[in-house]
């Protein structure tokens, strides 16, 4: 638990906003009914987490080559095909010797044999024999010690015999790393180029790994364009690219697919074609609210979508949207600003990764010595000062969900609120440190 030493900014009011669960013309309804039921889909943002953790389940694994799992997740335990060292090996380069060698040095000499090369197979020692040997290579089953080339003696081709030796010195030992059948890694592990090479040694030709999450990612709105092809009244999509960035470098296989118009039937065309398409994830951005344009939940119903929660008490991202499809796909409606986007991402979309992945729901990096506020939960931008003496963190100005420049230096969010201890976690998902 640390101590929580920041500055924070008042924010910005909200005024709240009603949410509609039917919507069938163009024009709202502000009825009290439409409030109540919004009432009911509204969670804490603990609770929506939690939700989401619960419902959506691990995917199907692949088997793929060793090689090719870099960044993959694993999902059933890797065993060892053989052992490794897989024969016993010398460690150095110098001079295999037998028993009779060991023990106290003395004047005899030792004839020196034909080098053994790593890789050629390894004869018995004759007697009297010092074998020249390379590192790697295969240790003479009669052979119990390796002299190292630059303690030995030469004189006229013959070794003198050398100062005593410990049995096994310099001889690495036949499955002392790992035996054939040991267990290597269990389920959820993040394949690293370390873990490439070591699993390569043990002989693992191919893995069964989860499936990268497929994932498309369409903005609405027909006020939106793609960088380099914006008007003065436009503005560009920059959730898109984000979001996209953001979920490619989790590990999920991402198509962006750019914006689309304020037209419900619109909307559901392309839902539709992306449940056909098999996406496992449909991530929107904008629409998410209660504007006479925030079209994005009567799509989802319209396409048969089941709307979990729609609204989130928290700030920013409060008209965050998750729904579930009976076809298996699970939808993600963020909201159009950009900061409250990559909140619901970070948070929510990254909750769902996890879960298809198998893994565990992500801890702060801190937990801080707190009274837990009552309201909304408050998600805000801040810094980390690694090193600092005060361990500070430093919530940091311009927290509305338009405003990114504080994300050119922040490293981290602060939640707070939600009656939820105050907690720290980084500014993207470690997933992939693992």
């Amino acid at each position: 638990m640390g101590k929580f030493n920041f500055r924070a900014p008042s924010l910005p009011g909200h005024r709240s906003r009603q949410l509609l669960l039917y919507r069938r013309t163009c024009h709202l309804d502000f009825s009290s009914q439409s409030r109540r039921v919004l009432s009911r889909d509204r969670r804490s943002f603990a609770q929506a987490m939690q939700m989401i953790g619960d419902m959506v389940r691990p995917g199907a694994p692949e088997r793929i080559a060793v090689q090719e799992a870099i960044n993959r997740f694993t999902a059933e335990p890797v065993l060892a095909a053989r052992d490794w060292p897989p024969f016993d090996m010398s460690a150095m380069d110098g001079y295999a010797i037998g028993e009779e060698t060991l023990g106290e040095a003395d004047q005899g000499m030792l004839w020196i044999g034909a080098p053994q090369y790593a890789g050629a197979p390894a004869q018995q020692l004759a007697p009297g024999e010092a074998r020249p040997i390379a590192t790697g290579a295969a240790v003479p089953a009669n052979a119990s010690a390796i002299l190292v080339r630059e303690r030995a003696t030469i004189v006229r081709h013959h070794l003198q015999r050398p100062e005593a030796l410990v049995a096994g010195a310099n001889i690495r030992r036949q499955g002392e790393d790992a035996r054939a059948g040991d267990k290597l890694l269990e389920p959820g592990r993040c394949i690293s180029p370390a873990l490439i090479g070591a699993l390569c040694a043990y002989g693992v030709v191919s893995m069964q790994v989860c499936r990268r999450p497929r994932v498309a990612i369409l903005a609405l709105g027909d006020e939106l364009k793609s960088v380099g092809n914006t008007l003065d009244t436009s503005i560009v999509d920059s959730n898109g690219p984000m979001i996209s960035a953001l979920l490619g470098n989790a590990g999920c296989d991402v198509t962006l697919l750019g914006s689309i118009r304020d037209e419900e039937f619109a909307i559901a065309s392309a839902f539709e074609q992306l449940l056909r398409s098999q996406f496992e994830f449909i991530v929107t951005t904008g629409g998410a609210s209660v504007g006479d344009r925030d079209l994005l939940r009567p799509a989802v119903e319209r396409v048969g979508g089941d709307v979990q929660f729609h609204g989130v008490h928290m700030r920013p991202g409060k008209p965050v949207l998750f729904a579930t499809h009976p076809d298996g796909a699970t939808f993600f409606g963020l909201p159009g600003n950009p900061v409250a986007a990559l909140v619901g991402a970070r948070f929510f979309v990254m909750r769902a990764i996890r879960a298809r992945l198998g893994l565990d729901a992500e801890r702060p990096t801190r937990t801080f010595d707190e009274i837990p506020e009552a309201g909304p939960t408050r998600i805000l931008k801040a810094m980390t000062r690694e090193g600092s003496t005060d361990d500070c963190v430093e919530i940091l100005p311009a927290q509305q969900s338009h405003m990114l420049r504080p994300l050119l230096s922040a490293n981290a969010w602060v939640i707070r609120g939600g009656e939820e201890p105050s907690t720290l976690f980084p500014l993207f998902d470690t997933l992939n440190e693992h």
